[in-house]
């Protein structure tokens, strides 16, 4: 009899086991009392999240009604039990397909009816006109949400581009194919192919094995300079994971390592679609990226480098005073994640770092405690410097990092070790917009990073300086002194689209 019973009670025990449902729902987040709740298009969900990641839903994170997140675990009609964190989706659905015009003006992806969401001015400009005309008639893959029978897109790219299908054609340049290292590292530098409007996708190492539905995919991506703005033009760095789909198509993430800005970016596991392709986030509003997709690294691999920039990315989110260093951004927290489960740099080879003339910097003392050291004062400013010069570009500079990896992915050697069947190189150029095209970022940050830095510091200084002479002109309580002053500087003030030519001209001759 008491066999019996404990049969039954451990039954009504797996009840809620058995009516779970294994797999991913989107939904807003929002706190309820002690409890945490996702509210999908259905209803609204209690999440159940495992006590290690439950520091990710942090206060910034569930105070953020405008981004939706997407779960993965065991679902019920109440309830979401997850073991890992959400990743930021740019909405609740997907359409993939030709986006058409009609005669009335009205969008469709098939038949469905569609439009463009919300967009917003960044440095004057915004995802417009002309980045909407340039995906008509083109296959796209769009993320949005429907709105009484209408698909609102908040987030395109362009079909194929992010996949593992080799057999889709591309129009690849000149001499890549012949060496893609050197192509990569050397040619993709000089504008004309960093500033090209045409994508392409093709490999750089391969077995010749099949990649197959389910395989792991380890990200790393490099974005390159803004062509509006210098103080952008270091560029952007991340590492992140995907799976290859059914139909090849690569559903994947980022670890968006971010501070917050005028671009809403929240920091945080960000989806592909939406980390490239959003109308206000979206890397390629902005500049060109680069990108590799490695087959073959293990799952468990790419779960811990996962988990490791979960703590950076809650740091980014919630520590006040926060600031990014040469020692603390994007590309040293992707490095020393990576370097973590054993994958390195060209800049981490044995022989390099035993032979590295940055060894010889480790006998100045202001190097040791540098990596968080400002730029504020003579003493942190001295230790920033120190640092830059203890340490390899390629750990802390975006584009000298996403070289060092370019050079060990084309080895057979360490690939083997690391089990990789096959590496592809995609270039995804800047999205057409009133926003002049950028390019790549710098990679030396001596002889092209203090150029930029230098000329950023007189051209915001010269804005910073026309802006008050506008305020006092518009003050009637200035005095005639300050009028004069104000006549003065306004008499000399340089337009945006000067200031703009000016940005172009500088940054194409200081970056190629």
């Amino acid at each position: 009899m008491r066999t019996i019973l404990a049969l039954v009670a451990s039954s009504f025990l797996f009840i809620p086991l058995a009516l779970a449902e294994q797999g991913s729902i989107r939904g807003t987040l929002k706190k309820v009392g002690d409890e945490i709740h996702l509210k999908s298009h259905d209803k609204s969900r209690v999440v159940d999240i495992s006590k290690d990641f439950a520091f990710t839903l942090d206060s910034k994170v569930l105070n953020s009604p405008n981004y939706v997140f997407e779960f993965i675990g065991d679902i019920t009609d109440s309830k979401i039990v997850t073991k890992q964190a959400p990743t930021i989706v740019a909405g609740d659905d997907e359409l993939v397909g030709m986006l058409e015009k009609k005669s009335d003006g009205s969008l469709y992806i098939g038949d469905q009816k569609v439009k463009f969401g919300r967009t917003k001015e960044i440095y004057k400009i915004s995802f417009d006109q002309k980045s909407k005309d340039s995906f008509l008639g083109k296959n796209i893959i769009a993320q949005g949400s429907y709105t009484d029978g209408v698909f609102e897109m908040n987030a395109i790219i362009l079909d194929d581009l992010i996949s593992a299908n080799t057999q889709v054609q591309f129009d690849i340049p000149q001499g890549f194919e012949s060496d893609p290292r050197e192509f990569i590292v050397e040619e993709m530098a000089k504008n004309i192919h960093s500033q090209s409007p045409v994508p392409f996708r093709a490999p750089i190492y391969n077995t010749k094995k099949e990649i197959y539905p389910g395989e792991t995919v380890l990200v790393i991506t490099l974005s390159g300079r803004q062509g509006d703005s210098p103080s952008a033009a270091g560029g952007h760095f991340t590492v992140g994971n995907g799976i290859v789909q059914d139909d090849l198509s690569i559903r994947g993430e980022v670890s968006n390592f971010y501070f917050e800005g005028p671009k809403e970016v929240l920091a945080g596991n960000t989806d592909l679609i939406s980390y490239f392709g959003h109308f206000i986030q979206g890397q390629q509003n902005y500049r060109p990226t680069y990108t590799l997709f490695i087959y073959g690294i293990s799952k468990d691999k790419l779960k811990y480098v996962r988990d490791y920039l979960e703590v950076e990315n809650h740091k980014v989110r919630t520590e006040k005073g926060l600031e990014i260093t040469p020692g603390y951004n994007c590309t040293t927290t992707s490095n020393d994640a990576l370097r973590e489960v054993g994958i390195k740099g060209d800049h981490r080879n044995f022989f390099r770092t035993i032979f590295d003339v940055q060894n010889l910097s480790l006998v100045n003392p202001l190097r040791y405690g540098s990596r968080h050291a400002g730029t504020e004062g003579t003493l942190n400013t001295l230790r920033t410097i120190s640092y830059a010069l203890s340490e390899d570009p390629e750990h802390y500079v975006p584009r000298a990092a996403f070289n060092s990896y370019v050079k060990n992915f084309t080895k057979k050697k360490r690939n083997k070790k690391l089990g990789v069947k096959r590496v592809d190189y995609l270039f995804m150029p800047q999205t057409p917009s009133a926003r002049q095209i950028g390019g790549m970022s710098y990679d030396q940050p001596i002889k092209e990073g203090k150029k930029v830095i230098d000329y950023d510091k007189k051209r915001e200084a010269r804005i910073a300086k026309e802006n008050k002479a506008k305020e006092i002109m518009a003050d009637d309580q200035s005095t005639q002194e300050q009028r004069e002053w104000a006549v003065e500087v306004l008499e000399n003030e340089v337009s945006f689209a000067e200031d703009m030519r000016r940005v172009k001209e500088f940054l194409n001759k200081t970056i190629d």
